[in-house]
């Protein structure tokens, strides 16, 4: 066993302390980050030397190690107190270890960094956030000093004042200033939404440059981030604590955003971004220079139904004619219902209502790019889907995390009809109308390394469909049978490699683990 950080809900499901150890506690930390990173943002001093700590507003005499008032009168003639919700100017006495970045929605969408210094805030305005990751530099743009009382600030200055805009604490914690240099200095900031180190130094006059120095734990923008996965429910759950929103019928995608470029990976890591060109213009869907969005990519009939079959074509398309040509005849919205990273900071630790504001502040109106609408009355919503033939609803506890690559009941998929996505391991020969292809597909469910054999599916297919799939199983290799389970027709039956994925309706699973009234709906070459 080995000293293992985790989180209270890992803790609750943990069998045994062998479960982890030497040879995988890396590669958790890896994938899931560090549950503890950020923990020293909450020190504080062991109740039997705690002081209580009166604080008051002092008006300081010059010397050299105080700041005057007179550091606040930049940032008072410039405000009317009367009609800004702003702190008055007040220097204040305090730990001198704090700091807050702001999201400043002011003429120009920016950032603001405020480090605590001789009881006021030293400010630089960030126009494109905090670098993500080393290499990467922004531009800082010193401003006034901000009084203490900044850094909980959160509200809306009034139009026709300095700054006039919505104004969001974007992280709050400490920092420590971690080596000085003539031109600047290094720092770290510690806190439950930011953790890093930074190095700050002036280029001339006010503008300053920023930067990251050390690698963060996870690159949410260029490592391979797998998107959450949902449980299932019979119907929607009844309560004010969920919210629901329809399962759009399409192409499960990662958007990451990144200084104007975009790039688009599958479920299963396939980078399509190629693929989909009408989705590639950054700076015209989003307010954001960088950030990872989950979503889903359709084709929109007239009716405004999703049409798989044709979100599928285009995926499929590799020839920038072809490509170009789909664009035109078959063009995609992505619907984006979450928000996982944006501008220097992970948003999964966020319950979902928060996630949703950043979202919806973060895409722009008017492009392919729509917000996936989320109401409050899932049975109503369920009806409607029912009503307009649709495949269901995802119902989403709203102080739910995000869990990368895991399979979580804080969000449900009700389907008006069950349905699995299941590896064809298999088939037989088929009879009469179908004797030069297939009579039926063996199907399973992954669990792990291995396989849930869920019987045998041979309707729903049309003679254009039996004729794809039959290619396709042509074209791989045939192999040993992959399960022990006992199946009709196993004399006559021919294995091939478990790769092409189905998606199967059903009504119900049979004590045998079975599928009871199985039906073919369609090829998923997005999971295959």
């Amino acid at each position: 066993p080995v000293s293992m950080p985790l989180t209270w809900d890992e803790l609750a499901q943990l069998k045994s302390p062998l479960e982890f150890n030497i040879n995988n506690a890396v590669d958790k930390l890896v994938q899931d980050g560090d549950a503890w990173e950020g923990i020293d943002a909450f020190a504080v001093e062991i109740h039997t030397h705690r002081k209580a700590k009166v604080v008051q507003e002092k008006k300081l005499p010059p010397n050299r190690k105080h700041k005057t008032p007179e550091q606040l009168e930049s940032y008072e003639k410039k405000r009317d107190f009367k009609k800004t919700p702003e702190p008055e100017a007040r220097i204040i006495e305090g730990s001198g270890t704090s700091f807050v970045v702001h999201r400043h929605h002011a003429s120009h969408l920016h950032y603001d960094l405020r480090l605590e210094q001789d009881g006021v805030l030293k400010s630089w305005a960030v126009p494109r956030g905090l670098p993500p990751h080393p290499g990467v530099k922004r531009l800082a743009v010193q401003t006034e000093d901000h009084p203490m009382k900044y850094l909980t600030f959160d509200g809306e200055i009034p139009k026709g004042q300095y700054g006039a805009g919505e104004m969001w604490i974007y992280a709050l914690g400490k920092y420590q200033i971690t080596k000085d240099k003539k031109d600047g200095f290094y720092f770290r900031l510690s806190s439950k939404e930011v953790n890093g180190e930074y190095r700050i130094y002036k280029i001339k006059a006010k503008e300053w440059l920023l930067e990251r120095v050390d690698t963060p734990q996870v690159n949410y923008l260029q490592d391979n981030i797998e998107p959450m996965l949902s449980g299932s429910a019979d119907k929607p759950p009844v309560g004010d604590n969920f919210l629901h929103e329809i399962k759009w019928d399409g192409i499960r995608a990662l958007i990451a955003v990144e200084d104007g470029q975009i790039r688009i990976r599958t479920r299963n890591q396939n980078d399509v971004t190629k693929q989909f060109p009408e989705l590639t213009i950054a700076d015209k869907s989003f307010r954001a220079t960088c950030g990872l969005f989950d979503a889903e990519i359709v084709c929109l009939d007239k009716a405004g139904k999703a049409d798989f079959k044709k979100v599928i074509h285009r995926l499929m398309s590799t020839g920038e004619t072809s490509i170009q040509k789909g664009m035109k005849s078959s063009p995609v919205h992505c619907y984006v219902f979450d928000c996982l990273y944006m501008d220097g900071r992970n948003l999964i630790n966020e319950p979902l209502e928060k996630r949703r504001e950043w979202l919806k502040d973060a895409i722009k109106p008017e492009t392919p790019y729509r917000i996936s609408e989320a109401v409050a009355d899932g049975a109503a919503l369920f009806e409607a889907a029912r009503a307009f033939e649709l495949e269901g609803i995802i119902s989403k506890d709203k102080a739910g995390k995000y869990f990368p690559g895991k399979r979580s009941d804080y969000w449900l998929k009700v389907k008006v009809r069950s349905t699995r996505e299941c590896v064809i391991l298999g088939y037989n020969p088929g009879k009469g109308d179908r004797n030069v292809t297939f009579g039926g597909l063996h199907i399973a469910e992954r669990d792990g390394n291995n396989f849930i054999y869920r019987g045998k599916v041979g309707t729903g297919f049309d003679d254009a469909t039996i004729k794809e799939i039959f290619k396709q199983l042509k074209a791989l290799d045939e192999v040993k049978k992959p399960i022990s389970d006992k199946v009709m027709d196993e004399k006559i039956s021919i294995w091939v490699e478990p790769k092409l994925i189905a998606e199967i309706s059903f009504s119900m699973i049979t004590k045998d683990q079975q599928f009871r009234e199985p039906v073919f709906v369609r090829l998923r070459p997005d999971m295959s």
